[in-house]
């Protein structure tokens, strides 16, 4: 008897469990993962709650777990959400087209002015690595990602370049974009403590430099 009570209720809850997963979600996920984005690039990973991050999305605590699994589903996601929105559209904008020397300026300058003054300064990916790289493999890739799609791009620029006649047919171009990105997250950094204008007009004099 104990069987043939348990047997129906079993298939009930894998019912019920199948229902959950097949319905569709009810929000808007470019939302979602933009407001997350933001939240965790403002307050870092370690000092953002779930409530920080309910508040943000407009999201139920059980939204976000079954959306996203966990606190670390949903920064992953985030971290995902801004390589290909932030770091691949801002390449292609840039670095893959045009000009190449007025593209690496214009695209250095954007990596600041797009942050916003919500954004106490830096950038996702790089704060992520100094919080959280030397601990989480997964996170560290997901940043080697981001970093790779950046350095691919500056490395495009520069070959165009050396092909128009802009810099020397010589210059070592996975060199030149190496230093360009180190030079790049450097600034990143700096501007968690130095920003302004007249700070950043100072560190493009030097970008420019290594172009030429």
């Amino acid at each position: 008897m104990f069987i043939r009570v348990i047997t129906p209720i079993c298939g009930f809850i894998r019912f019920i469990e199948s229902s959950l997963v097949a319905r569709p979600k009810s929000f808007n996920q470019d939302h979602v993962l933009t407001q997350a984005m933001l939240c965790f690039w403002d307050r870092g990973y370690t000092a953002t709650s779930m409530k920080h991050l309910e508040a943000a999305t407009s999201l139920t605590p059980g939204s976000i777990y079954n959306s996203f699994g966990s606190k670390d589903g949903l920064f992953i996601a985030a971290l995902d959400y801004y390589i290909k929105r932030v770091v691949t559209r801002r390449v292609e904008k840039y670095l893959l087209d045009g000009d190449p020397i007025k593209g690496i300026d214009a695209y250095f300058y954007d990596c600041f002015r797009a942050q916003g003054k919500e954004i106490q300064g830096g950038c996702l990916l790089i704060n992520t690595s100094t919080e959280l790289g030397p601990h989480d493999e997964v996170v560290r890739e997901k940043v080697l990602q981001g970093m790779k799609v950046a350095q691919r791009g500056l490395l495009a620029a520069i070959d165009r370049a050396k092909d128009l006649g802009q810099i020397a047919k010589e210059t070592d171009s996975q060199a030149k974009a190496v230093h360009l990105g180190l030079v790049l997250n450097g600034m990143l950094v700096q501007t968690k403590i130095a920003r302004g204008d007249q700070w950043l007009d100072n560190a493009m004099a030097n970008v420019r430099s290594l172009l030429h």
